[in-house]
């Protein structure tokens, strides 16, 4: 067997041992269910508003042209939330739980890079809260069709898939996060907290970095906040959090003009894929450097 085969197999094996062992943890299936809860009611409330003929809205889907595509943008919108705290919620202790259980001396020891431990434990988490979420949203899906009698065109599915990509990019900066969280922290219950904390700081950033724009320019609090006229250091503050980013809606409508958090949509993909890597490049360099114990 090559090296590359041999290097490719234990990958595999970690991610499928990381995925069975994250499917089963309490934490997964609990809020794993209320994401299924909160996607069926988004698109419940998503199904009732197309059956009220509601007026377009700037940035989704217009329920009279794409009614699936809009009940699937509320069902995002209930969602999204709780699938980033399920993301958290998995990767938060990867490391700091194998060196509890003194299982990461057991693999530190063999022939195996910590390179291939620490992305197999990101892609069995990725399968794990994402796969939730692809299955979980093509079924309703599948069942708005039904419902609305409405057979989505070949471009709302397109449209569908691409915002799926979106929300997925999404799940992986936040199991980025939580790997560096667990990188840099020595107990389960220190990894806890961080995730906390890391998890309120992104929302206490963005509710700051608003606050303080539209006191810039001497605005009170509005539907359409103006970010392009905020200065530079209320845009960070935004920018900072990954959900800034999510153009799951505008990919849904085809919307692709719209400006989010003053960016055009692709400037938010691109940040969105950053938000990705820059966690996890400092979540290599603190394993690496740490011992298995």
């Amino acid at each position: 067997m090559s090296e590359f085969s041999e290097s490719a197999y234990r990958f595999l094996a970690i991610a499928q041992k990381d995925f069975q062992s994250a499917v089963k943890k309490k934490r997964f299936i609990i809020f794993g269910a209320i994401f299924v809860l909160f996607a069926l009611v988004g698109a419940y409330y998503g199904n009732v508003d197309v059956a009220r003929s509601i007026a377009p809205i700037s940035g989704a889907p217009n329920p009279a042209t794409q009614p699936v595509n809009y009940a699937i943008s509320v069902s995002y919108s209930y969602s999204e939330a709780i699938l980033t705290i399920l993301a958290l919620a998995l990767s938060y202790d990867a490391l700091t739980g194998e060196r509890s259980a003194r299982t990461l001396v057991q693999l530190a020891v063999r022939p195996i890079k910590r390179t291939t431990i620490l992305f197999g434990k990101f892609v069995a988490y990725l399968a794990a809260a994402g796969g939730l979420f692809v299955v979980t949203t093509l079924v309703l899906y599948i069942g708005l069709s039904v419902v609305t009698r409405s057979v989505p065109s070949s471009g709302d599915v397109d449209y569908l898939i691409l915002s799926m990509g979106i929300i997925l990019l999404y799940v992986m900066s936040f199991i980025a996060i939580g790997l560096l969280i667990s990188s840099l922290t020595r107990t389960s219950l220190d990894s806890l907290l961080g995730a906390v904390f890391v998890w309120v700081l992104l929302l206490v950033f963005t509710y700051a970095g608003v606050a303080l724009g539209l006191a810039a320019i001497n605005l009170s609090a509005t539907s359409d906040i103006p970010y392009t006229l905020f200065p530079g250091y209320a845009k960070i503050l935004i920018w900072i959090n990954p959900g800034s980013h999510n153009v799951a809606v505008q990919s849904l409508a085809a919307d692709f003009s719209k400006l989010t958090s003053g960016l055009n949509y692709t400037a938010n993909v691109i940040l969105l894929i950053a938000s990705i890597i820059v966690p996890l490049i400092p979540a290599y360099y603190f394993f690496n450097r740490s011992d298995a114990v």
